[in-house]
């Protein structure tokens, strides 16, 4: 996709006003935020090099990326640390979450700016996002990615695990889960790139 304006202006500056805000006072300390942001990132990135603009739309797939974690905020104290443990013990019920908010968003601010049929398939894409197994669809998938290049960056988003729990995350969500997955070229490359600059960070932090 070549247009550089790949979603409305009004509709991204009410999801930033909205969810950003409320993942930076009520979301996981230091992570939600910051997470989400390199998320929309990486899918604005990737939808300029994808070329299927029958088959993706950039719209919803923003949205999904600015609210598929939106559903943390208030799930756990800002004050502790969360494990990884507790993160993915809420995994339903935040994916269910998200649904709700970002649904009550379209409807009491951007009801003009979407069909039924793009509410529909948002919130379908946000209602799955973290069943890996399951994603088939190109869209699905292209979420997934976002979302893991957004886990993996530790530029955009400077890590919060300590040198055991990211072995344990790199293991079990990057390299056994996530990464099998990837279909798109540009995904897997960027992805590659993102793991050696998480690697020398780590390795940096042993010395």
């Amino acid at each position: 996709m070549k247009d550089t304006q790949l979603i409305h202006p009004y509709i991204e500056r009410v999801l930033r006003q909205i969810i950003l805000k409320d993942l930076a006072n009520k979301g996981r300390p230091r992570w939600d935020k910051p997470h989400t942001e390199a998320v929309v990132y990486w899918m604005k990135y990737l939808l300029k090099k994808i070329n299927h603009p029958k088959l993706l739309n950039p719209k919803i797939l923003l949205t999904a990326a600015y609210a598929h974690d939106w559903g943390y905020a208030n799930l756990f104290s800002q004050k502790t640390p969360i494990s990884i443990d507790q993160a993915r013990s809420q995994k339903d019920l935040h994916m269910k979450k998200s649904v709700e908010m970002i649904e009550r968003l379209i409807y009491q601010r951007l009801s003009g700016y979407f069909a039924q049929a793009e509410v529909l398939r948002l919130a379908h894409l946000v209602s799955v996002h973290d069943f890996i197994n399951k994603l088939q669809d190109e869209d699905e998938l292209l979420l997934m990615e976002c979302d893991a290049l957004g886990m993996l960056d530790v530029e955009l988003v400077p890590p919060t695990l300590s040198l055991l729990e990211n072995e344990h995350f790199m293991r079990t969500s990057i390299y056994q889960k996530r990464l099998p997955r990837f279909t798109h070229d540009q995904a897997k490359k960027i992805a590659q790139e993102l793991i050696k600059k998480r690697e020398k960070f780590y390795q940096d932090l042993k010395k």
